[in-house]
């Protein structure tokens, strides 16, 4: 998901990415996943701010503009099943 430049900053990310959560919960999924390239500091910290935590990082998958990038892998878990079978 991106936000146009001038747009940033206003809560638009926020509300897209809330939305985005709250249909993967009414849709019964167990967990969201983000990659997200790893010197976005600001996205890092948009999912954050929404529950999200980094379980891990894989070094160099990416490139641009000459240099190598790498991408933070960040999870939110939505609901506490204790297992997949809803019967359980």
């Amino acid at each position: 998901m991106y936000v146009l430049d001038g747009q940033q900053g206003r809560g638009i990310g926020t509300a897209l990415m809330a939305a985005l959560v709250e249909r993967a919960r009414a849709a019964g999924m167990h967990v969201m996943i983000a990659g997200i390239e790893s010197g976005n500091a600001a996205s890092i910290a948009l999912h954050e701010r929404l529950g999200f935590v980094e379980v891990g990082r894989m070094p160099q998958v990416g490139a641009k503009f000459g240099r190598w990038l790498d991408l933070s892998m960040l999870q939110l878990v939505l609901d506490d099943r204790p297992s997949p079978d809803p019967a359980a």
